[in-house]
């Protein structure tokens, strides 16, 4: 649970970063253009968390997408920020890859040792 509550904060302090410092801090770790790469990361991550913590599949994603809608709301005061559907549409993306990963772990796991 603690990871999850490290990855959500990081997930929200990275997306309201006005526009200088974010290009700041991409330069200094020579990230370049990760923008979409970490809205599928990061939101299948919270998902494939989320799930381990036994929350349900179809609130998972309503959670996640909630969370990514109020982020790209909130950027729309953000100096140098824009909210776009592209980044909703990455947030769902990456939701549907984090739940597919747990499906497939408890699949796996829930296999036994009979092959």
């Amino acid at each position: 649970m603690t990871l999850l509550v490290v990855i959500i904060l990081l997930f929200v302090c990275g997306a309201m970063l006005p526009g200088e410092m974010r290009e700041a801090v991409s330069e200094r770790f020579m990230l370049g253009r990760v923008d979409g790469y970490a809205h599928v990361f990061f939101c299948a991550l919270i998902a494939l968390l989320s799930g381990l913590s036994g929350l349900s599949v179809p609130w998972i994603f309503i959670w996640v997408m909630v969370l990514g809608g109020l982020i790209e709301f909130v950027q729309l005061w953000i100096p140098y920020r824009s909210s776009s559907w592209k980044d909703v549409f990455d947030n769902a993306f990456g939701t549907s890859v984090g739940l597919l990963m747990l499906w497939l772990g408890k699949r796996y796991l829930s296999r036994g040792n009979d092959g």
